[in-house]
């Protein structure tokens, strides 16, 4: 198997694990349904019974070894089935709580230094008759 499906079976993996117990099951496990279902293989069954057991997981807690788990399953399914790219792919894009959507940016400007900074969105700026009193540009 090739380094780029090994990564997206682990970010389907994770995906899938993080999203056991939370809001987003059913989205995920309906997601996962689907990659089961284009499978060709004898761990189809295997798998669905896996899968309807791992909808009792504990609210927002990810377990290495179900993580573990379920990148082996899906590292051997896109290994057996390469044309499931795509569907694992929809699974691994899947927003979870295992991946924080609040971003921490520090900045920091001395020495009269000024920080224009904006995260997930636009940042709008307007010079004053104060910034040119000063000899500053817009």
């Amino acid at each position: 198997m090739n380094e780029e499906l090994a990564e997206l079976a682990a970010s389907g993996a994770t995906a899938l694990v993080a999203a056991m117990g939370t809001d987003l099951w059913q989205e995920a496990k309906q997601l996962m349904s689907r990659v089961l279902a284009r499978a060709r293989g004898s761990r189809g069954n295997e798998l669905t019974v896996a899968l309807d057991r791992a909808s009792t997981a504990t609210r927002g807690a990810v377990d290495a070894r179900a993580e573990d788990y379920w990148t082996e399953a899906l590292s051997q399914l896109l290994d057996g089935n390469p044309d499931l790219v795509q569907d694992v792919r929809a699974l691994a894009s899947l927003r979870t709580p295992g991946r924080p959507g609040n971003v921490t940016q520090l900045n920091f400007a001395t020495n009269s230094g000024e920080v224009y900074a904006v995260q997930n969105g636009s940042q709008h700026f307007a010079s004053g008759p104060a910034s040119h009193e000063r000899g500053e540009r817009p």
